[in-house]
């Protein structure tokens, strides 16, 4: 069973009522030493929200709960050190977010994701399929949120290839701006082709928005 820790910064930047840009840099730790990086960026498109909820105490600095639906596309890239074997891959990312709100301040994200990746010049598309409950709380001190979600992944050019994650976290908002991320990811071995994983993730977020989009929000 490996053991990794996956540090990660992500930082968003909201354009208008449709439009986002987000980028992350990430990395994996595995018995003290990096096996591996990532950057990404990527554009999010909004569609009409289904119903818009009234901002709340308990809201998190993210700008997506109002929507029922939005979209996702870009591109990642991730490199091993130079002392590891090669193991380039880049992926042109698509993806689509449904959400159901649920009472008590809760939702559920419905997510498909499809990556067309080349990895070391070969071609691995795969498909990932998410569903995650996610609640906002609130206490005297703190704002912050839990959740849990299960994913699955199938790898179509690899014979049926496929693997199972489950993960359980928090987000922390430390400002109107910023939040922190703490969570434990359990990966299902599969055979032969999928090894287990107990990951610890520690993440910052970190979000802006245009002038424009922000002084339409407090109107």
């Amino acid at each position: 069973m490996q053991k990794q820790v996956w540090p990660e910064v992500d930082a968003y930047y909201r354009l208008n009522e449709q439009f986002r840009i987000y980028g992350l840099i990430s990395g994996t730790r595995v018995s003290d030493e990096y096996t591996d990086g990532t950057g990404g960026i990527y554009l999010d498109y909004f569609a009409l929200p289904w119903f818009r909820h009234e901002r709340n105490e308990t809201e998190m600095s993210d700008s997506t709960r109002g929507y029922y639906l939005w979209f996702r596309s870009g591109y990642q890239y991730s490199a091993a050190p130079s002392y590891e074997k090669k193991n380039d891959v880049s992926t042109w990312e698509m993806e689509s977010n449904s959400y159901f709100h649920l009472p008590l301040k809760s939702v559920i994200i419905w997510r498909n994701r499809i990556d067309w990746s080349w990895q070391n010049g070969a071609f691995r598309p795969d498909y990932r399929l998410r569903l995650k409950l996610v609640k906002n709380l609130k206490t005297g001190y703190l704002t912050f949120n839990a959740y849990s979600y299960g994913e699955y992944f199938y790898y179509w050019n690899e014979n049926g290839k496929y693997k199972f994650r489950w993960c359980i976290g928090s987000v922390i908002k430390v400002s109107k701006a910023v939040e922190f991320e703490l969570y434990y990811l359990y990966q299902f071995p599969n055979r032969n082709s999928v090894s287990s994983v107990n990951a610890i993730g520690l993440q910052f977020n970190i979000y802006f928005s245009s002038k424009k989009y922000a002084g339409s929000k407090l109107k």
